[in-house]
């Protein structure tokens, strides 16, 4: 299911580009459910629009069309839309885009510490992202935080994958390592109905990427071009700093002290582009479960997925020492 040439045109046309002199389909490649094409347009007047195609199948609802359209008349940095459809009978759907490859390039390649300017550039970015959807129950509840119960399966199976790694590891660990593992499940299960209840009543919560890892943030070549967030597949309902967590500690990890920092410069973001309360103690707690659960994502890759990155298991375990406490 793509689009046809003269579907393409159509909607060029759409959008002010009607001087087309060629269509050229550079690239195609398979991402689980998703076949993704790259596509030149050419202009009388030599011009390049480079776009990408993705194609997708599911069974569910097609949730990143539904998320491109979400996000069209709010302020947030994502790739420019030039069509977007899904047939909720078939369950195909298009999404046809900028392709931000030419004048982008992804943080996979940043290393540690971040340029102060970038660093505050990149904190506005996923900020303003949150606080397009603060505190709005415009999206269902996930289902591990549907009620207790689901919350509580859900860390039945964090230990799950924890078991399974303490029982196989080749890392030297240690009950010292071991004991901090069981004590965030231990506080997860004591604060279950807390956190399950603030979720589903939306009180302080946002629409988090989810995935928001260096791969799906793109930076500009050029100094004043904007960076962009990118592939809202895993949007959904959460606490801002799961995405700190996933970005700032899985991949850009600084320490403890300059880690501390960059979420003080979040929350400092957050709080000037919302405009209900969020107490610093109240994002100092999200800051605690969100790493506490966050130390079980690279024992899920280790488990299901045999990823043994030690280097990952420590950044996560140091986090919790520094910012949480031994």
């Amino acid at each position: 299911m793509t689009l046809k040439d003269n579907e393409l045109l159509k909607i060029l046309k759409a959008q002010g580009i009607s001087d087309v002199s060629d269509i050229r389909r550079t690239e195609q490649f398979t991402r689980d459910r998703s076949t993704l094409n790259k596509i030149e347009i050419l202009t009388k007047d030599n011009k390049i629009v480079s776009l990408l195609e993705k194609c997708t199948a599911s069974n569910a609802v097609l949730h990143e069309n539904s998320m491109y359209k979400y996000y069209l008349n709010k302020n947030v940095t994502i790739p420019k839309v030039f069509y977007n459809s899904y047939d909720q009978i078939e369950h195909q759907g298009i999404l046809l885009m900028e392709d931000l490859t030419s004048t982008h390039n992804s943080l996979a390649d940043w290393e540690v510490p971040i340029d102060p300017g970038k660093l505050t550039t990149l904190i506005d970015l996923i900020s303003q992202f949150h606080a397009a959807s603060w505190g709005k129950g415009e999206l269902s509840t996930p289902k591990h935080l549907e009620n207790s119960e689901e919350y509580v399966k859900h860390l039945s199976y964090l230990e799950r994958d924890y078991l399974h790694f303490k029982n196989h590891q080749t890392f030297n660990f240690g009950e010292e390592q071991f004991k901090i593992y069981e004590k965030c499940l231990t506080y997860l299960r004591v604060n279950t109905h807390q956190h399950v209840e603030r979720i589903t009543s939306n009180q302080n919560t946002a629409f988090i990427h989810g995935d928001l890892n260096v791969c799906n943030i793109m930076y500009p070549l050029m100094s004043n071009s904007r960076p962009y967030i990118i592939d809202l597949e895993a949007v959904r309902v959460g606490l801002c700093t799961e995405d700190l967590v996933m970005l700032f500690i899985h991949d850009l990890y600084h320490g403890g002290e300059d880690t501390l920092r960059i979420f003080e410069m979040y929350y400092d973001s957050i709080c000037s582009k919302i405009s209900s309360e969020y107490t610093y103690d109240q994002f100092k707690e999200d800051t605690r479960l969100s790493i506490m659960e966050g130390i079980f994502f690279p024992l899920k890759l280790y488990t299901h997925y045999g990823v043994e990155d030690e280097e990952l298991v420590w950044k996560s375990l140091n986090a919790y020492i520094s910012l949480i406490g031994p």
